[in-house]
């Protein structure tokens, strides 16, 4: 049997939202395709993450918020699905978007969108 599209998506997505509030970058960029990796080594994706919830005060956390699309303009062959993941602290809400696509049989976010709409 076919895993769920929307769960894969939304479970790859808050995967990755927790390795960033949990500061595991390491294990973030290991979600990421191989291409992407090249534009998000560990200190930029580091950097990136701080810098979106900077302003705001903990504890952070990936609060359980998520928003997935079948389909959206963008869509690559490949993808499986796209998922906004909310990361909130005590004064502030953001997110990351990820776009997630099969890569040698395996999820992997082959983009990210970072902070809310």
């Amino acid at each position: 049997m076919k895993p769920d599209s929307k769960q894969v998506t939304v479970d790859t997505g808050s995967r990755f939202a927790n390795a960033l509030v949990e500061k595991r970058y390491g294990d973030a960029v290991s979600m990421l395709t191989v291409a992407l990796k090249t534009s998000w080594p560990e200190e930029k994706l580091r950097s990136q993450y701080e810098e979106m919830i900077s302003y705001g005060t903990g504890p952070v956390k990936v609060d359980g918020h998520t928003g997935y699309m079948e389909d959206w303009p963008d869509r690559k062959p490949g993808d499986i699905g796209w998922a906004y993941v909310s990361i909130s602290g005590s004064d502030f809400a953001e997110a990351v978007t990820v776009v997630v696509a099969e890569e040698d049989g395996e999820p992997k976010i082959r983009e990210i969108q970072w902070g809310r709409p």
